[in-house]
């Protein structure tokens, strides 16, 4: 369940640290932006990644990036008792940035939608959403997927193929 939040309007979230955003899913999907953003935080090639923190899957001839799972956990996730942490939290994926806090559609900038699995929200004082991390993310996967539609259906490329072209030019700049 979950309801939609404005610009300009507030609400109360407290990040309790309990992981269940991380763990009840649906998988999340990363643009190269965030592959590269977390390889370059890890010290490896994106290819090093691939297979082992995030597999690709093809919906209708599009390559979806999406964050490997283990045991109903996101890869990432350090769960010591009742707290959890990330281990690439400063590349963390912008969805995971901006969770509670889930995008409508690309082109919908100035509403969210809040998560109600997170047991934080109403919790804490009132706060801004992060409205500057939903324009970012909005503009990365404009571009992922653009780019990706180009490479695809314009210079026919394979589908996985044309992730790996977007992959490698993405994370070399």
């Amino acid at each position: 369940m979950s309801e939609t939040i404005s610009k300009g309007e507030k609400t109360r979230f407290t990040c309790l640290r309990c992981a269940k955003c991380c763990s009840s899913g649906p998988n999340v999907a990363l643009t190269a932006y965030d592959i590269c953003r977390i390889s370059e935080y890890m010290g490896s090639s994106w290819r090093d990644l691939a297979g082992k923190y995030f597999y690709v899957i093809i919906a209708d001839h599009i390559p979806v990036a999406v964050l490997r799972g283990i045991s109903n956990r996101c890869v990432f996730v350090n769960k010591q008792g009742n707290v959890a942490s990330c281990t690439v939290y400063p590349a963390r994926p912008m969805r995971c940035r901006l969770f509670p806090f889930i995008p409508i559609s690309p082109g919908e900038a100035s509403k969210m939608e809040i998560s109600r699995i997170c047991p934080g929200i109403g919790m804490g004082e009132p706060l801004d959403p992060p409205w500057n991390d939903l324009e970012k993310y909005l503009k990365e996967v404009k571009d992922h997927y653009s780019k990706l539609f180009k490479l695809i259906f314009v210079e026919n490329y394979d589908p996985l193929k044309a992730l790996e072209v977007l992959l490698d030019e993405t994370c070399k700049s």
